[in-house]
């Protein structure tokens, strides 16, 4: 149906003009006659039906077309949202939407390549957008189509208003798969799409990025689609200089957060709005101008301005890339509605408002989150005035390697539980002393608050499991003085790549997961552990083999890696130099070589008689634990397989369950703790009742790792990094945790005196997830376990 000017519409919209046409929609002014007599105009917008007569497409059409129409009703009421006034549709006819019409003009036509704004008009645009852009998310809407001509100038105001939500497009694009279901194609228009969008993926981080884009569009005066992008991290480079073209000189808070808004990974991107807006508004910084110089360039002569006129000086919380204590969301994949809106309460410094929405979101959820744990105290202390210290903790929750697994912040969030748990026994004291009764651990934890008055604050580090971030992350730690020690990082790669920044800062990092001897191989003042190193790990496995007649053995590993190295040396050592067992090399020996070839690796070791195989993969650096499961899979169970606890995990129970049983009976792991073996027997009830299920040693390590920083804390009477460091060294030093009793060997290092070690393998337990489990080798089953698994 193609409207023309004089039609009268549903007996009560008559065309005036059209006001734009796409591929698949027509929008026209139109005047309302209804009975008011008013003669408002408005805007109508006609959707073409798909061109299917497939009754499925037809169906999911309407029932986009509702949601469309749902979506604006409740936005609608938002002064920068066009008001809703009704939509209609009627069999075989177009559908139809009418909202308030505004008198403007599209943004793209203050657009001009030779003309580039102002960095204040940028900054007024900014505000003017993300206002509305935080209420859109704040109804858990995703606009996913944010561009200069869906934002008109209102006339009247000459504020932004933004139109045109996307269901256009969607139901214009209608299809079915060859599975039968229907499809859509993504929306989004070229070169203002973020890269998860384009891939079905869409968050409210994509509207972020979408707007960043713009706004850098109008600063440099260049299309956000003739931007050239980084071919190894798929970055945007955004300001550089041609010969026609110089450097642009940008203040380095602006060019900050443009970087932040638009990084190609979402998970290193602002996760809300109102965080863009906080850093806006933050207090200025001193006098300083920089040449964001992203591509190689030279730099022209910069005006320097005072960037007091460019930033408002007004409170603000504001924290670097990577790091937060509740104002952002880290852990991408954990945002229920209840935790996003404390979130955003805490960023806004609602405390209040935060701590009751971060303990409606604990309470509801069903796997409990340790971020929203970490963040819920950290509110209470803040709504109470409770004076605390701070400490951090280092961990990989995202990823920038492609190879790497999906599994980081699994891992990430098992460390967490250990600090969380920590943090949570502080605050519980001070919690019932100030009636609060829904304060998570009531019950089942012990408070017990440092000297009985003083609370612990937790700030959240994500060092991406990428070696040049943890650097990063531990500058920036560094950097904040109220962090009195860091928990982290929690690998070997990580804590070898930011030991040295830490040392440097005289600031204490306590690793709850690094064992390679290097760390400790030289002195470092700083630098401490709870967990065992690869040396123990190597003759706990080799005197295993021994005793089951294992006197001929090949290692595979990442000899690239500082923890899988240390122990090929390690158990080289051990088993071949000491226990004169004899150590096999064969060709394919490097998990982390993307040629890696399994079945010729497993060929060999069968051509070389009866030997034992040590598998051990690094971190999750690279694709060597997937290349370890080939091996583990391919063996069938025919050789020995001794390996460390980066092998203890559910996948490996996952896989062992998918084949015969005899792939697992002779797979044996070194751990730190399991909960069978504890010495703490009331740990792994406690973390049980707080988690809603077991804990493994990543959890206990982590938990000594913050009871050490706990009970050092407690130790001085002005507590100060350098006072950390003296008291954690001190040969009198002790504290309990999970895993027993914590001291370290100083002053001749920071590893841990006497730390605990066992040995597991996988028994059939059919109530668990894959029906198998984890148990101590000293256990042959589960029933002799204790474990009830009927």
């Amino acid at each position: 149906m193609c409207l023309n000017p004089g039609d009268i519409l549903r007996d009560r919209y008559q065309i005036i003009e059209v006001l734009g046409r796409g591929g698949f929609a027509v929008t026209y002014k139109a005047v309302d006659l209804d009975e008011r007599g008013e003669n408002r105009l408005c805007a109508v917008k006609e959707i073409a039906q798909p061109q299917s007569t497939d009754p499925r497409v037809l169906e999911r059409a309407e029932q986009l077309f509702e949601r469309e129409a749902r979506t604006l009703r409740l936005l609608s009421d938002r002064p920068q949202i066009p008001a809703f006034i009704e939509h209609f549709h009627q069999e075989n006819s177009p559908f139809y939407i009418v909202q308030e019409y505004i008198d403007g003009h599209p943004l793209q036509e203050e657009f001009m390549s030779d003309r580039r704004w102002t960095e204040e008009q940028v900054i007024e645009l900014l505000r003017d957008i993300l206002e509305i852009l935080a209420f859109v998310h704040q109804n858990n809407v995703i606009h996913r189509d944010i561009t200069p001509s869906n934002l008109i100038r209102r006339n009247s105001d000459e504020k932004i208003v933004l139109i045109d939500f996307g269901a256009v497009q969607e139901i214009g694009t209608i299809e079915i798969t060859a599975s039968g279901k229907t499809r859509t194609t993504t929306i989004g228009t070229p070169g203002y799409t973020a890269p998860e969008q384009l891939n079905g993926q869409p968050r409210l981080c994509s509207d972020i990025y979408s707007v960043g884009l713009i706004a850098i569009q109008f600063l440099t005066g260049v299309h956000p689609i003739e931007l050239p992008q980084d071919p190894r991290t798929g970055e945007r480079i955004w300001n550089y200089s041609l010969p026609n073209r110089p450097m642009l000189h940008v203040n380095q808070r602006l060019a900050n957060i443009l970087n932040k808004m638009v990084r190609y990974h979402f998970n290193h991107r602002y996760q809300s709005a109102t965080k863009v807006l906080r850093h806006l508004d933050a207090p200025p910084l001193p006098w300083k101008w920089l040449p964001i110089a992203i591509a190689p360039a030279v730099t022209i002569g910069a005006i320097a301005i005072d960037s007091n006129n460019i930033f408002p000086s007004k409170p603000g919380l504001v924290f670097q890339d990577g790091l937060s204590a509740g104002e952002e969301i880290l852990f991408a994949n954990s945002r229920p509605w209840s935790k996003r809106k404390g979130v955003e309460e805490f960023a806004a410094l609602n405390s209040q408002q935060a701590l009751k929405k971060f303990k409606e979101s604990w309470h509801k959820e069903f796997g409990k989150d340790p971020e929203t744990l970490v963040y819920a105290n950290n509110a209470f202390l803040d709504v109470n005035n409770i004076p605390y210290y701070t400490i951090a903790v280092a961990l990989p929750i995202g990823s920038r390697n492609p190879d790497s697994p999906n599994h980081m912040s699994d891992r990430a969030k098992e460390v967490l539980r250990g600090v969380a748990q920590a943090q949570t026994e502080v605050n519980l004291a001070l919690a019932k002393s100030k009636g609060d009764r829904d304060f998570p651990g009531q019950g089942f934890l012990k408070g017990n608050a440092i000297n009985n008055v003083k609370g612990l604050k937790v700030v959240i580090a994500d060092d991406a499991n990428d070696e040049s971030e943890a650097k990063k992350i531990a500058s920036l730690l560094a950097k904040q003085p109220e962090i009195l020690a860091v928990v982290g990082h929690t690998n070997s790669e990580m804590t070898m790549a930011a030991v040295d920044e830490y040392e440097r800062n005289n600031l204490v990092a306590i690793s709850s997961g690094a064992s390679t001897e290097e760390l400790t191989s030289e002195p470092k003042k700083f630098f401490f552990r709870t967990q065992y190193t690869s040396s123990l790990i190597a003759k706990d496995l080799a005197d295993y083999l021994l005793a089951n007649n294992q006197k001929q053995a090949t290692i595979i590993y990442n000899p690239s890696n500082p923890f899988s190295s240390s122990f090929h040396e390690e158990f080289t050592k051990y088993f071949g130099d000491i226990k004169k067992g004899k150590i096999v090399r064969i060709r394919d020996l490097d998990l982390s070589k993307k040629d890696f070839n399994a079945q010729r690796a497993i060929k060999e070791i069968e051509g070389k008689g009866e030997t034992a195989i040590a598998l051990v993969p690094d971190a999750q650096v690279t694709t060597s634990l997937n290349n370890a499961f080939e091996i583990l899979k391919l063996n069938a169970g025919r050789n020995w397989i001794v390996g460390a606890w980066t092998l203890m995990r559910s996948e490996t129970l996952e896989l062992a369950s998918q084949q015969p049983q005899k792939l697992f009976k002779k797979l044996i792991l070194s751990v730190g703790w399991h909960p069978l073996n504890s010495s703490n027997k009331e740990f792994p009830q406690q973390a049980r009742s707080l988690w809603g299920g077991e804990v493994n040693t990543r959890t206990a390590s982590a938990y000594d790792a913050a009871r050490a920083l706990i009970k050092a804390l407690e130790m001085q009477d002005k507590p100060s990094r350098e006072g950390m460091q003296k008291t954690l060294s001190d040969s009198n030093f002790s504290a309990e945790g999970a895993t027993g009793t914590i001291q370290f060997n100083s002053p001749d290092s920071g590893d841990r005196k006497n730390p605990p070690s066992d040995l597991v393998h996988i028994v059939e337990c059919p109530k668990e997830q894959f029906g198998l489990t984890f148990v101590p080798v000293k256990y042959p089953t589960a029933e002799a376990a204790g474990l009830k698994c009927d």
